[in-house]
Order: C-alpha cells, then structure tokens, then sequence
C-alpha cells in the first residue's frame, strides 16, 4: 500500500515534466507503477523509410548502366565431386569433357542447346564469360603468345606490323633463336641437369652404386626358424618342403 502511495504522489509530478518515455501501468501483483517505455526505432515507424535509401540508391545506379553483352564463349569447369550423382548427370558431364578431372577448365559456345544441359549439371560447374580486354587475334601467329587467366579474360599479345628495318632485323633474330631452340636434341643434357642428378645421387646414398651390386646367396635355415615352415614339434609335417 505504501509504494503505491508514493506512486500515487510520484507520477503526477512526473506528468507535469511531461516526459514521454514515461507511463503508468498496473499490475495484479505489483499495483500500480512508473515504466519507462522504450525508445522507438526507425525500422518500426512506417513513416520512416531512411532505411530504404541503400536499395533505392542501388537500383537507380543499376538502372542507368546498361546490360553488359553476353559473351561467345563460357570458361566451365568442375568443382564438386560427381560420386552418388545420376547417370544423366555423368553424361552431360562426359560430354563436355568435365568427368575426369575437377578444376579444369573447358571452353564452351554460349548457345541454348548447350546452356540448358549446364543447367543440369549447375551445381557442380562454374561458369565464367571469357572476356577480351585486349581485342581478338588478328593472325594465326598471335595464338602462340595468348593465354587464358583463371578470372576468365583471353589475353591476346599482338605482332608489331613495322616494315623498318630494324623491327625486321630484330624479328630475324628472334627467328633464328626460335629455329635454334626447336632444332636442339631433347636428349641433350645440360650442366644443370648434371648437377641437379649427381646432387640426387649422393643425397640418396647411391654414389658408385653400379660397381658394388649386392650379390646375395641364401642359405636353407638361415634364420634358425624352420618351424615357420614345416610347424612347430613337427606339427603339419605332411606339408611340402618350402625349398
């Protein structure tokens, strides 16, 4: 009865500040008591949409680029294992050379026949447009300097078309480097290959191993166990001779 007394007295004096994040409330067991209330937070009020700002401003800036242009080709390749997955499944990925081996990487055309058999198959592939920063190859002698990164982009190096004198005498060299290097013996051994093998050699403790072949003879009970052979007292004596 006493702290109820004192709310009784307490609260209108509180009112009079008029302080919003207070009320009065009743309970059964408590009587009746100051709350505070809890401040209200911005995703509750319906009137406040800061919170939709992020979004909006995200699908403005979306709306004004425009639509990149599908590529021609796909980098897929295979990063899940294809155990316990149905035959149909192993085929697609027979198809297109993805069953062997897992991250390795295959080019395919951008077309609907082949796009909706990777659909398939979808959850155990990635799929990278093949990009071409640096143009396409205008000559077939560019292929040999091109090469494909794994973030899908084609790098293309192309020849210098100078008709100088200079760039031809400098591409006169490269051309005999190039014939020098094809026309080399592959079974030829270089002074580092010697090296790299003699310090295997004499790491594996097989230095002048051709001229000390171990030549070993056996002898009939060498060990002194021959009951591992005919049994122990003479057990199992009607089996053959191990000899």
């Amino acid at each position: 009865m006493a702290a109820s007394l004192q709310t009784k007295i307490v609260f209108p004096v509180l009112s009079t500040l008029k302080l919003p994040y207070l009320e009065l409330v009743r309970w059964k067991s408590r009587g009746l008591f100051v709350r505070r209330k809890k401040p209200i937070k911005k995703w509750f009020d319906p009137k406040d949409t800061s919170w939709a700002e992020p979004i909006l401003k995200h699908k403005k800036l979306k709306e004004s680029q425009p639509e990149p242009e599908p590529s021609m080709l796909h980098m897929v390749y295979r990063m899940k294992s294809h155990y316990t997955r149905p035959y149909w499944e192993k085929d697609i990925l027979k198809e297109y050379g993805l069953f062997e081996k897992a991250y390795n990487p295959v080019v395919l055309k951008n077309t609907p026949e082949i796009n909706e058999k990777l659909r398939i198959v979808k959850h155990l592939i990635r799929i990278k447009p093949i990009t071409f920063p640096y143009g396409l190859p205008k000559d077939e002698k560019d292929y040999k300097h091109c090469y494909l990164k794994e973030n899908g982009e084609f790098i293309v190096r192309h020849r210098i078309n100078d008709e100088s004198d200079e760039v031809a005498q400098a591409w006169a060299e490269v051309r005999v480097v190039e014939e020098q290097e094809e026309e080399e013996d592959i079974w030829k051994m270089d002074k580092e290959t010697i090296q790299r093998e003699a310090r295997k050699t004499l790491l594996t403790y097989r230095l002048s191993q051709e001229y000390f072949r171990e030549k070993y003879v056996y002898k009939y009970n060498q060990d002194g166990k021959e009951h591992r052979y005919t049994g122990k007292d003479r057990i199992a004596s009607h089996r053959q001779d191990w000899y």
